[in-house]
């Protein structure tokens, strides 16, 4: 059996076991999206802005803030950037130059990029496009990061 017959057997089981559920298992839709920007009923989580340039649509939050939320110093597509710690108790706690975070500037954040002061948030953010239902679980889930 050649090497590509064998790939393509592994691709298509990959594919059945992932149709039949056997794939991640997520305990919310918030966290589900966080991880890869997808919602519960399928529907992919687009953005602009940020980085990819013609990967659009391939980023979730999980990419640069981690699977915790600390963030930190990430690379991507050969740039480095510094990433913000998004746990609930950073983001609601004291900054110098804005006021904290609410769950509504939270959402102002993701949607529009801009901190509570209305300051544009540094690039890469990508600005974030879904409904208020999956908006509103992606913040329910950010409150559990710790």
């Amino acid at each position: 059996m050649g090497k590509l017959h064998i790939a393509g057997i592994a691709i298509g089981l990959i594919s059945l076991l992932v149709l039949a559920g056997c794939g991640p298992s997520f305990s919310s839709n918030g966290q589900r999206i966080y991880f890869t920007a997808t919602s519960n009923s399928g529907e992919r989580i687009t953005y602009y802005g940020g980085p990819g340039g013609m990967m659009q649509g391939t980023l979730a939050c999980v990419n640069c803030h981690g699977p915790k939320g600390h963030g930190g110093k990430v690379n991507f597509m050969m740039q480095t950037f510094d990433v913000p710690n998004i746990t609930w108790s950073t983001l609601t706690g004291q900054y110098e130059d804005h006021q904290p975070f609410t769950e509504e500037t939270v959402k102002q954040a993701i949607t529009q990029g801009f901190d509570p002061a209305g300051n544009s948030l540094e690039y890469p953010m990508p600005r974030w496009q879904m409904s208020e239902q999956d908006l509103n679980d992606l913040v329910s889930f950010i409150k559990t990061l710790k």
